[in-house]
């Protein structure tokens, strides 16, 4: 069995992704609002159970997430394990470790400078001290207590957010990479002879492609739920005269993470498309000189049998998997329930 090999070259189409990650840093530190001036006094009276809402609905996005992320980078682990040429493999590293080391920059600072705003704070960060305190953790008697994650502090559910978000930083780290990687490792160019066994790895490239999008779109949707869950936290205590106020700020918050992640998509999936989309063009123009191939008819039957046809079906199901993260920031602000 030959051994995979992707050139080194292609593996720098994972700078486009980490070019939408610091657009995203400055687009958030300089056009949005650090600290939203929204404090505990929207707050309704209702009993403070109400709080354990948004705690499941938070920790239940926080564990499917993470095991989808999960569950990618170990995809990506074992096509690494597979016969791969050296270069390639060492590149994919390289990938892997850079981005994980952006996705957890957060975690980084958070640790090295405690009273740094979070990203809470730009929908209100004394509106979710206030709405989460209302909440406590087992075994959180005392600030100096401790729970599974560190010290329970002044606010254990404050506590708790930040931790899960530092863990969601990690599994994000790992989930994203794998998704850049496995989208490069699409295009596998091994130097092959013969029109046909060209055609049947393209045709294996193209079906990885399109396999790893579906898998990008499904990924990231669910990320969009894990935003959502978070920003919805305090919504249930809200009073009801600021709770579409309230609620309209959330869904303009999600909506923009939804947009954010499509591109992110968007951002190594299109190069991709592109490269195995000339390779697709220039094998038919190939297969057009082919003695046995000069009928139309036949030459049309090749190409739909080894999948070199653009097919409608296809694009439509690239471009919903490519918008799925905006279609979740919808659906998750769909006021059927609280």
């Amino acid at each position: 069995m030959k051994a995979r090999f992707v050139p080194v070259r292609y593996f720098f189409i994972a700078l486009v992704p980490i070019l939408i990650f610091y657009l995203d840093a400055v687009i958030t530190d300089h056009f949005l609002t650090a600290e939203l001036p929204v404090g505990p006094e929207i707050l309704s009276d209702d009993p403070a159970w109400l709080e354990t809402i948004g705690r499941y609905r938070f920790l239940g996005a926080t564990w499917f997430f993470a095991a989808l992320a999960l569950m990618v980078f170990a995809m990506v682990l074992w096509d690494l394990m597979q016969p791969t040429a050296p270069q390639t493999r060492i590149a994919a590293a390289v990938v892997l470790v850079l981005i994980f080391v952006l996705a957890m920059s957060p975690t980084v600072d958070y640790a090295l400078n405690p009273d740094a705003l979070r990203n809470y704070d730009r929908l209100g960060g004394a509106l979710f001290e206030a709405a989460l305190g209302r909440g406590s953790l087992p075994g959180c008697e005392t600030p100096d207590d401790s729970w599974l994650l560190g010290i329970c502090g002044d606010n254990p559910m404050i506590s708790l957010l930040n931790r899960m978000m530092d863990v969601v930083n990690f599994f994000a780290g790992l989930g994203v990479g794998g998704l850049v990687v496995g989208m490069v490792l699409c295009l596998e160019a091994q130097r092959t002879d013969g029109l046909e066994s060209q055609a049947v790895q393209l045709q294996r490239n193209l079906h990885r492609m399109r396999r790893q999008l579906y898998l990008s779109g499904l990924v990231l949707t669910f990320g969009i739920f894990f935003a959502t869950s978070w920003m919805r936290w305090p919504l249930p205590m809200v009073a009801e005269a600021h709770e579409d106020a309230y609620a309209s700020v959330i869904s303009a918050a999600s909506l923009y993470t939804g947009i954010y992640f499509s591109l992110l998509i968007l951002s190594f999936y299109l190069p991709v498309a592109v490269i195995l989309e000339g390779r697709r063009r220039h094998l038919i123009r190939v297969a057009e000189q082919e003695a046995t191939l000069v009928d139309a008819k036949t030459r049309l039957e090749w190409i739909k049998s080894h999948g070199l046809l653009s097919e409608p079906a296809d694009v439509y199901k690239s471009a919903f998997a490519l918008a799925a993260p905006i279609l979740a920031a919808f659906a998750g602000n769909v006021p059927l329930a609280i």
